[in-house]
């Protein structure tokens, strides 16, 4: 028996808009639930699949992100690419896992203007 239903991931922002603008851009989402006066907007239909983005006052620190987001793309070196344009940073570069023989993945790790890290994967087929 569950505790509870998955609701939705949310990711402390700094600011609202960018983070709108950012999110929508690399997850393909609409602004459902625009802030208005809150501090709070959510991406994406409410439920599963949505994100909610909560405005606060402090900046991440150095530590590690203790919930992320995982996005599945095409072809992570682009998909870094466009991280970066649209405002991110790189905090992994593209690598496989496992590292050794029979990669499974391909991934790397970024991040959002405000620091808050994610993971772009991509599932490797091994050659039989």
């Amino acid at each position: 028996m569950a505790v509870g239903a998955y609701r939705s991931v949310t990711i402390d922002v700094n600011d609202l808009a960018v983070g709108e603008r950012f999110w929508c851009a690399v997850l393909g989402l609409e602004v459902q639930w625009p802030s208005k006066g809150w501090p709070f907007s959510r991406l994406g239909a409410k439920g599963p699949g949505s994100v909610l983005l909560q405005l606060v006052p402090e900046t991440k620190t150095n530590l590690k992100n203790r919930v992320h987001v995982d996005v599945t793309v095409m072809d992570v070196a682009r998909a870094v690419s466009e991280v970066v344009e649209l405002g991110g940073s790189v905090v992994r570069e593209p690598g496989l896992w496992p590292e050794e023989d029979k990669a499974l993945l391909e991934w790397a790790v970024v991040a959002d203007p405000f620091g808050n890290e994610f993971c772009l994967i991509k599932e490797v087929v091994p050659t039989l």
